[in-house]
């Protein structure tokens, strides 16, 4: 199974067996609160996880992976890093259990994110959104040496775009 590692969390592409880890993500408003609207059921989580699993097959390296404590196996977040289409650009994103937050893994998994892109991705463009008034993500993107620039990414008019250079 294909699985990236940081200094203290390991990151496994989502299986279908993580539906309700994956749910603690999607059904939480708080959690939720700058990304969409929350799932109403663990079936969502897993009807998203089955449409990773393609994506991954299609796009190997590239998809949606759960993030889980290298010391405890405790499961904290999600990661993404998924293509956008129609570019060839490489989106970050990432989402974290309310217990996690504050511990700076949001930091430390952006940078590992963008230098696994760098290393097998290399010369593609690298892009985070956040919405505008989440400044937490604002803060994390920024230490992982990100820049807001002004232009708007089409199909995400509404979000603030970052790129790492």
């Amino acid at each position: 199974m294909f699985y990236l590692e940081t200094p203290r969390l390991v990151l496994r592409l989502f299986q279908e067996s993580n539906a309700a880890d994956l749910f603690r993500i999607e059904g939480n408003p708080d959690v939720m609160r700058y990304i969409r609207p929350p799932a109403v059921d663990a079936s969502q989580s897993l009807a998203r996880i089955q449409q990773e699993i393609i994506y991954n097959e299609a796009y190997p390296g590239l998809g949606l992976y759960a993030c889980f404590e290298k010391e405890t196996n405790t499961y904290v977040g999600l990661a993404k890093i998924k293509h956008i289409d129609p570019t060839d650009d490489i989106e970050v994103g990432y989402a974290f259990v309310p217990e996690a937050w504050g511990k700076g893994y949001a930091t430390e998994l952006t940078k590992a994110a963008i230098e696994y892109i760098q290393t097998h991705f290399a010369g593609r463009r690298i892009i985070a959104f956040i919405q505008a008034q989440n400044a937490n993500s604002r803060k994390v993107l920024e230490k992982s040496g990100m820049k807001k620039i002004a232009s708007v990414y089409p199909g995400r008019e509404e979000a603030v775009v970052f790129e790492y250079f």
